[in-house]
């Protein structure tokens, strides 16, 4: 049978070793349920795991199943946590931050092997606080009431104010002829 050399973890693979495995199949496994929209994430994803590949051997499956593992668990939630801080994360955010970290070791400035997650990470938790300042710099313009930004969010209720007593008397009157055509008065 024919062998086929993996891009991401250089390992020459059999059909053999393909379909019976335990490692290969637990990473094609996580691969599969990785996201629904799996085929946007997939290529990114895989260049990734590659970012851990020692230079001049092959990576382990056991590895490789390993990073996906963690990876897909990430993804799944839809967050990361960083420094005892929450932050959201969801697929998108891990597409451009897989393309974000792939294009730096295309330029060269990415120390390879990867050995964590970390500056991964870090990119995913540096679009979740530029979307959260966004959406509060759009709250803060709500609540001052800036045209095109919907209406004005307010905390508390607006106070009504009173209405004048020349106002309330003149409304008064008129109340009063209404009254008096309308009986014949």
């Amino acid at each position: 049978m024919p062998t086929i050399t993996c891009p991401v973890c250089r390992n020459q693979l059999t059909w053999e070793t393909i379909f019976a495995h335990e490692g290969v199949r637990e990473a094609m496994l996580a691969l599969v349920n990785a996201h629904p929209s799996a085929s946007k994430l997939l290529r990114p994803l895989l260049g990734y795991v590659g970012l851990f590949a020692p230079e001049k051997t092959a990576m382990r499956y056991e590895r490789i199943a390993s990073l996906l593992d963690e990876l897909v668990a990430m993804i799944r939630e839809a967050q990361v946590k960083r420094d005892g801080t929450v932050y959201a994360a969801p697929l998108d955010y891990w597409i451009n931050a897989f393309g974000e970290v792939l294009a730096r070791r295309d330029a060269g400035t990415l120390r390879l092997p990867l050995s964590s997650h970390g500056y991964l990470i870090e990119i995913i938790v540096g679009y979740s606080k530029k979307a959260e300042a966004a959406a509060e710099t759009l709250r803060e313009k709500q609540r001052a009431g800036y045209a095109g930004y919907g209406s004005p969010v307010r905390d508390e209720p607006e106070k009504k104010s009173e209405m004048p007593q020349h106002i309330r008397d003149e409304i008064n009157h008129v109340k009063e002829k209404l009254k008096r055509k309308q009986y014949g008065n």
